[in-house]
């Protein structure tokens, strides 16, 4: 197609094409009907360019004439035709003859093409604006020698739009919609250009794209991601009608009164919160801009008291939690504790939205608000109690701190006055409940501590290195860490921290998990501390630690004589020289002639001190010299001992009490005895009270304070303050002899998948008679822990497992087996679990039926596949992303051929 007045780029894309042939041609001829009305001289880069207009054979020679560098090329346009030149004339030109502008044959040439797709070819324009934007190096050669659609569009939408993309998605369209120069970009084409784009990305990108392109041109804000979260919304499922208006007001302002349909609209939104999720960890800026935006327009619409039918919405998110709120205050007030149905629903809203990812914290305090509702509910359920302290220090251990730990988790409230009216209800009835134990507990220690501290169901502070610590020197390099003042409930979170960081908790040789503490009395750091690094009874400083740990007499019997134990302070911890572990300290712990190594950590006691009210998170990265300790005892194989000397109580609404006495001679929860008790006090005597008389008077009630107003106290008979964790921890599978990993031991209540959830019970076919289940060992690797999870007397409902263990499959199953379990009881219990949750069990749930740490059971997860699962199908499979397990019996029963056809 000839162009009646050629432009420059059609000039420019003609010598590029010639030039392909003909590397060094400068002087081209080029016939048009069309006159040159632009300037004589063009610069593109590096080189110039010559166009003169040249009506006449004599007008063709004048401009031959003219004088040219080396990095100019002259281009002749003229209207005569090739028998129309002289051969002086021809001799001089490239290829000596005219070249006809025909756009569509310069496209051709510059993409290498034979032919050009139909779909191009019919939009006579995109010739041209394939020729004003050839890239200096030229256009890739069309694959086939065929310019495609697909190959030109791509060019034309980066080139025009900056749309770069070779597949034009709708995600990649919204994408390009949120680049600042998009709409400019887009108002700025020509019609014919925006209808055919709309066209080609509505066949590709799908019809989305035909509804948004034509409304952009109508914009002046890049709202179609906004717009996108906004119909997710308004066209959600559940609306219903109801948002009918609001979805008027979008299609009058934004979509030119278009009525796209519901399905259409929910994949737009689909799209845009796709890009929202895809941006935030590059641009988190643009991408809560763009949150922000979409709530602004739900809130034009007249619709945000739906914003939390999104997933993405900042608003939406305030109103689920505030739902869960609203739904937790009814279950206070009425003390339903065990309606918690409704909750949890609301708790998966608020997990299943994106702002559970960066407000974390919020999300834990909604789940820790579930897991207490659960506890609640089981207290109407609950025994007798303890009968005694170590019964009621145990109870502390292993389901007290939790409970703590989720309680304190509530204190700081939410920036939403609902819920943070609920978290506080719920933490004064959970409190109450807590301070009746506390008072149980405290009677127990009363009476223990009167009658001599006797029996080994407990540790009190003075015996742990001798009764710990010491038995693990003999066999291996020990690091004793004591986190002066660290609770059972920050104990409990700093391990399950540090089980994410492959770190293998240890139990005390025949015992489930190590024994609790007891902090000596008063539960302070001059009297307790001082008592557990010496190793007996008696108030000190930091001088009279370090001497005391070194010359520990247990500790000693296994250390070498020029290298007794060593006890590091705050002070020596970090030296000005080196900003992380001084080099003493590093030293010690990798030297293999240092059996036991001590540090004091103080970051729990001076967080205590601390006036303001911070809402902490333990975890080994917020005792910040404590990640560095746990390093170089990896890389020197020690074990890790974790410690404390007594445990504390969170100041909330305390009340200051005035002692009686002398006021100098007392702690903030701990007086000389004076006069009678008041009835949130017991007055305790005997060989483990440190100070003079060894009789002192102290709270049970986490109430009360004798001192000013702190973060938090200790010196109490709360079983806050005189419980002391012991946590022994592995980084390899070399186990002591005796110890044996810990089982997982979280509450039933802490997490739902702990409990078996009740199932219709499922037919059973009829099954073959067998053969009874050949003796002998199933496997080699050991599993000593006591299965306490599940019941071992085999019921009517497992029945057909007893005969899966006898069928012949299942014994060439186990003669296949080259390692795996020793005790089959463990199979057993592993289908058992399953069929008892309906097939399905999380492997949180399953770590506690197998009585194994949670890190350890995809280990015996394996092996339990590999027996179960004949000739590879799928009896037993493992969901990864959702960390379930799942059985599927019918499929187990005809694989071992226990149904009869």
């Amino acid at each position: 197609m000839s162009v009646a007045n050629p432009t420059f780029s059609q000039i420019r894309a003609q010598v590029a094409a010639i030039r392909k042939k003909m590397p060094q041609a400068r002087t081209i001829g080029i016939r048009s009907t069309g006159r040159w009305t632009g300037e004589l001289r063009n610069q593109e880069g590096a080189e110039t360019y010559l166009v003169q207009q040249c009506d006449s054979p004599l007008a063709l020679r004048q401009a031959l004439r003219l004088p040219m560098d080396g990095q100019t090329t002259k281009i002749l346009l003229t209207p005569l035709e090739d028998g129309e030149l002289s051969d002086d004339i021809r001799v001089r030109l490239a290829k000596r003859c005219l070249f006809q502008i025909d756009a569509w044959q310069i496209v051709r040439t510059l993409f290498q093409a034979h032919a050009v797709d139909p779909r191009l070819t019919r939009h006579g324009w995109i010739a041209d604006a394939l020729l004003e934007s050839v890239p200096p190096e030229g256009y890739p050669a069309a694959r086939g020698a065929f310019l495609d659609a697909e190959t030109a569009w791509p060019l034309l939408l980066g080139q025009k739009l900056g749309l770069s993309t070779d597949s034009p998605d709708l995600t990649a369209l919204l994408r390009w919609s949120i680049t600042p120069d998009a709409i400019g970009l887009w108002k700025c084409q020509s019609d014919q250009f925006r209808r055919a784009v709309t066209d080609w990305l509505a066949d590709k990108a799908g019809p989305v794209a035909g509804v948004l392109l034509p409304a952009m041109a109508g914009w002046d804000h890049t709202d179609a991601v906004p717009l996108g979260l906004v119909a997710g919304v308004l066209f959600a499922p559940d609306v219903g009608g109801r948002l009918d208006k609001a979805i008027g007001k979008l299609e009058g302002v934004y979509l030119d009164n278009q009525s796209p349909p519901a399905d259409l609209m929910q994949s737009w939104g689909a799209a845009a919160t796709e890009v929202v999720r895809a941006i935030r960890h590059t641009d988190a800026d643009r991408s809560r801009q763009l949150l922000v935006r979409a709530d602004t327009l739900l809130q034009e619409f007249g619709a945000t008291g739906f914003a939390h039918l999104s997933n993405t919405s900042p608003a939406g998110f305030d109103q689920r939690l505030t739902k869960f709120g609203q739904l937790l205050a009814e279950v206070v007030q009425q003390q339903a504790w065990s309606s918690v149905g409704k909750l949890k629903s609301a708790l998966d809203g608020i997990r299943a939205h994106d702002h559970a990812l960066r407000d974390n914290r919020r999300l834990e305090r909604a789940e820790m608000a579930l897991r207490l509702v659960r506890w609640l509910a089981g207290q109407g359920m609950a025994g007798p109690g303890p009968h005694s302290l170590a019964e009621a220090a145990e109870g502390h251990l292993t389901e007290g701190g939790f409970v703590d730990w989720a309680r304190l988790t509530l204190r700081a409230g939410d920036p939403l006055g609902t819920l943070s009216e609920a978290y506080a209800r719920l933490f004064a009835a959970v409190t109450e409940v807590r301070e009746r134990q506390a008072e149980q507990f405290a009677r127990f220690l009363v009476d223990w501590t009167a009658t001599g501290s006797q029996g080994d169901e407990v540790l009190p502070v003075e015996r742990i290195l001798t009764e710990v610590v010491a038995p693990l020197a003999a066999e291996r390099s020990v690091l004793v860490i004591v986190i002066d003042g660290m609770s059972v409930a920050v104990g409990r979170e700093l391990l399950a921290d540090l089980l994410q960081k492959e770190w293998l908790p240890l139990a005390e040789p025949g015992r489930a998990h190590n024994r609790a503490g007891i902090a000596a009395l008063p539960s302070v750091t001059e009297f307790s501390r001082t008592s557990l690094l010496c190793g007996k009874l008696q108030p000190g400083n930091g001088d009279i630690e370090r001497v005391g740990f070194a010359e520990h007499p247990a500790l000693l019997k296994h250390s070498r004589a020029n290298n007794p134990p060593i006890l590091f302070h705050k002070a020596s911890l970090q030296k000005a020289e080196d900003s992380g572990l001084a080099r003493d300290v590093r030293e010690a712990i990798q030297s293999s002639h240092r059996k036991v190594v001590g540090v004091v950590v103080n970051a729990v006691d001076d967080f205590l001190a601390k006036g303001d009210q911070l809402d902490v998170s333990w975890s080994q990265d917020k005792l910040h010299i404590v990640p560095a300790l746990l390093h170089e005892a990896r890389i020197a194989g020690r074990l890790v001992v974790l410690l404390s000397d007594h445990g504390h109580v969170l100041d909330a609404q305390t009340v200051q009490r005035a002692p009686e006495g002398a006021p100098e001679a007392s702690g903030a929860r701990w007086k000389p005895t004076v006069g009678q008790a008041h009835p949130d006090e017991f007055a305790v005597r005997g060989s483990r009270v440190t100070i003079p008389g060894q009789q002192l008077t102290a709270p049970w009630s986490e109430r009360i304070r004798y001192g000013g107003k702190q973060h938090g106290y200790h010196g109490g008979l709360s079983p806050q303050e005189m419980v002391v964790p012991i946590m022994v921890l592995s980084s390899t599978d070399k186990l002591p002899e005796g110890w044996q990993l810990q089982p997982v031991d979280l509450p039933l209540w802490w997490d739902e998948s702990l409990s078996p959830t009740p199932t219709v019970a499922q037919p059973t076919p009829k099954l073959k008679p067998q053969k009874p289940l050949p003796t002998g060992k199933l496997f080699d690797l050991e599993v000593e822990a006591e299965l306490a999870v599940m019941p071992t007397a085999k019921s009517e409902k497992s029945g057909w497992i007893a005969q899966l263990l006898k069928s012949p499959v299942y014994e060439q199953q186990q003669s296949l087996a080259a390692r795996g379990l020793r005790d089959p009881t463990v199979v057993e219990r592993f289908i058992q679990a399953l069929d008892d949750r309906g097939g399905k069990i999380t492997m949180l749930a399953l770590a506690r039926v197998l009585s194994l740490p949670e890190m350890r059971v995809a280990g015996m997860l394996a092996q339990l596949i590999r027996l179960l699962n004949v000739d590879g199908y799928q009896v037993v499979s493992h969901d990864v992303a959702s960390s379930t397990v799942e059985l599927n019996r019918d499929l187990l029963l005809k694989q071992f051929d226990l149904v009869e056809e």
